[in-house]
C-alpha cells in the first residue's frame, strides 16, 4: 500500500489520495487536501484562515510548522465587528463577525512552505484536485451543506459571500451544483508563482483596500511581514508511547499532555465505568484549573512547555486530582501515512469565517479575532503582533520511535478533550481506529460537564451529584472532529462531520 489518509470529507480525503496514487509523499497530499478542503469544507477552514502541522520522518524526525494567525494592530475606531450566534442543538456558542474579526492568515503560506521543503511533486500538480473541483463544480456532502445552514447569518452579512453560497436568493445545499471559478483561477497564480501573489501583490492591495474602506485592521505590511514559525513539538511519555503534540502558545498541547500525565498511572477499568468516567471527568476539571492558574496568561512566555517538569507544581495536581477522584469543545483536520513512514497531521480553521470574500479570489477571510475562546482577556486585547493562542493540537502517538498513530481534532475548546479520550480509547482501552474516532465523547467546560448519548444512566445520575450536567440527545459536532490513521495503513474518520478516509493501496 501507499498510503492513507483521514480527513473531515471525502473529497478532502480523495485529493490527498490522489497524491499518493500519483507518487507523491504524505506531505504532497496534505499540502493537496489543504487546498481542496475551503472548497469541499468550506465553512470550516479556508486558505486565509490559520493552522498547525506536526510532521515525522525518518530523515528529519518531529517537526512543528506554525501557520496560525497574527493579531493585527488595533487600528480603526469604528470597528465592522457584530456577534452572531450558532445553534448546535443542545447550547448556543456566540461569534463576532465583520472585517475587523479578520487576524492576518496564515494556511496557504503554511501550504507553500511544507511543499516546498518537504513535497515530492511539482505544485501544478498540488492543487489540480482543487482546481478541477472550483472550476468544473461539484455537490457537497449533506453534512457540509448542514454547516451552511448552521451558519447562514455569516453567509448572509455580505454581499461578496451572498453571491458566492446562494442561487435565486436562497443558500446551496447539497442539491446544488458548487463551483467556485475565482478560486479556480487563484490556484492556477498560486502554482506559478508561489505565495507571494496573497502576500505581497496585487491580491494584497485588494485586501487592504477592502478593510480599510469597511472598519477593518488587516493591512498589505501585515501580510507581507507574516512568517511561518518551526517549534519544537511537547514530547512526553504516556504508558508505553511516546507523544508528541503542539507546543504554547497552542494551549491544546500542553493542555493534553497534563490530563494524560494524571491519568498515566490510573487504572482506568473498562471503558464507560464509573472508574473510568470519574477519574477522565477529575482530570478534565483539574486540568481546568491548571489552565486558568498557568496557561492562559503565560501563553507567549518562553519555555512554558517546561512547566510540565516541574515536579513540585505537578505534584500539588496530582494531589489535587487523586482528591476529586476520592470525592466521586469550528475546524477540520487531515492525518496522513505513506509507505515510507512519513507522517503528517494538520488542524486548519478559518474560525467561522468573517463573512467577507477576498474580491476575485473566491477565498473568505477568517473571524479568529471574533472568537471567545482565542481572547479570553476580551476582544482586540492582544498586543498587536503577536500569534494568536490556540487550542489545535495536531498529534503523533509513537512506539519503538515510528508512528503508530496519527491524530488531531476540529472542535475549538472541545480539540483537547476529544484528543484525550482518543489516544486513551487507543492505548487503554484497545478500540481500533474506527471505534476510537465513532466513540462516545465527554467534555468538561466552565464548571459544567456535557455528554453525549450512550452512557450508562446511572453513572449519568452519579455524575450530576457533583457536577451541573448536560446530555446530548444525539451525537454532536460540539464533541469536535477526530480524524486518525495508524501504522499498519488503517484509518478512522469522524462520522459527527462525516469525516473520510481514503487508503491507496
Amino acid at each position: 500500500m501507499k498510503g492513507v489518509i483521514s480527513s473531515g470529507d471525502k473529497l478532502t480525503s480523495k485529493a490527498g489520495a490522489m497524491m499518493l496514487e500519483n507518487g507523491g509523499n504524505a506531505y504532497d497530499a496534505i499540502c493537496a487536501a489543504m487546498l481542496t478542503s475551503p472548497l469541499s469544507e468550506p465553512m470550516l477552514t479556508s486558505v486565509a484562515g490559520g493552522g498547525f502541522l506536526l510532521s515525522h520522518g525518518e530523515d528529519k524526525g518531529a517537526e512543528l510548522f506554525d501557520f496560525f494567525v497574527d493579531v493585527t494592530p488595533n487600528r480603526c475606531e469604528q470597528k465592522d465587528f457584530f456577534p452572531i450566534g450558532v445553534d448546535f442543538g443542545t447550547t448556543v456558542q456566540e461569534f463576532h463577525i465583520g472585517n475587523a474579526s479578520v487576524a492576518v492568515p496564515g494556511v496557504l503560506k503554511g501550504i507553500y512552505e511544507i511543499h516546498k521543503e518537504k513535497g515530492r511533486l511539482p505544485l501544478s500538480d498540488i492543487i489540480k484536485p482543487a482546481y478541477d473541483l472550483a472550476r468544473d463544480g461539484f455537490y457537497l456532502s449533506k453534512m457540509q451543506a448542514h454547516f451552511i445552514q448552521l451558519l447562514e447569518p455569516i453567509l448572509m452579512s455580505s454581499e461578496s459571500s451572498k453571491k458566492l453560497y446562494t442561487k435565486n436568493g436562497e443558500l446551496i445545499d447539497h442539491s446544488h451544483k458548487f463551483s467556485n471559478p475565482d478560486y479556480a483561477e487563484f490556484l492556477k497564480e498560486f502554482a506559478k508563482k508561489g505565495d507571494s501573489i496573497f502576500y505581497d501583490g496585487a491580491i494584497a492591495d485588494s485586501i487592504d483596500k477592502l478593510s480599510r474602506e469597511n472598519g477593518g485592521d488587516l493591512r498589505k505590511e501585515d501580510l507581507s511581514t507574516y512568517e511561518i514559525i518551526k517549534r519544537e513539538p511537547i514530547d512526553f511519555k504516556f504508558k508505553y508511547y511516546e507523544i508528541l503534540t503542539n507546543t504554547p502558545p497552542s494551549a491544546g498541547g500542553v493542555l493534553i499532555a497534563f490530563a494524560l500525565q494524571l491519568l498515566d498511572k490510573e487504572d482506568l477499568g473498562s471503558f464507560g465505568s464509573i472508574k473510568h468516567i470519574s477519574k477522565l471527568v477529575e482530570s478534565m476539571v483539574t486540568t481546568s484549573d491548571f489552565r486558568h492558574e498557568h496557561i492562559n496568561e503565560f501563553l507567549h512566555h518562553d519555555g512554558l512547555a517546561t512547566i510540565l517538569n516541574d515536579e513540585k507544581l505537578m505534584h500539588g495536581y496530582f494531589n489535587s486530582f487523586k482528591n476529586r477522584i476520592n470525592q466521586w469543545g469550528n475546524t477540520t483536520h487531515v492525518s496522513v501515512l505513506d509507505s515510507d513512514g512519513n507522517a503528517a497531521t494538520a488542524t486548519t480553521t478559518n474560525g467561522e469565517g468573517s463573512g467577507v470574500i477576498v474580491p476575485d479570489c473566491g477565498i473568505m477571510l477568517n473571524n479568529m479575532l471574533g472568537e471567545e475562546d482565542l481572547n479570553p482577556h476580551g476582544f482586540f486585547g492582544w498586543p498587536s503582533g503577536v500569534r494568536l493562542p490556540s487550542m489545535m493540537a495536531p498529534t503523533i502517538v509513537l512506539k519503538n520511535g515510528k508512528p503508530e498513530m496519527v491524530l488531531g481534532s476540529a472542535g475549538s475548546n472541545r480539540i483537547r478533550s476529544a484528543i484525550t479520550q482518543s489516544i486513551l480509547n487507543y492505548t487503554v482501552f484497545g478500540h481500533d481506529i474506527a471505534e476510537v474516532c465513532d466513540e462516545k465523547r465527554v467534555h468538561f467546560e466552565k464548571g459544567e460537564l456535557f455528554f453525549e448519548p450512550g452512557f450508562e444512566e446511572s453513572l449519568i445520575q452519579k455524575v450530576k451529584e457533583y457536577y451541573p450536567t448536560t446530555v446530548f440527545h444525539d451525537k454532536s459536532v460540539f464533541f469536535g472532529g477526530v480524524n486518525a490513521v495508524t501504522s499498519d495503513l488503517k484509518g478512522g474518520a469522524d462520522p459527527r462531520r462525516s469525516g473520510y478516509v481514503e487508503i491507496v493501496k
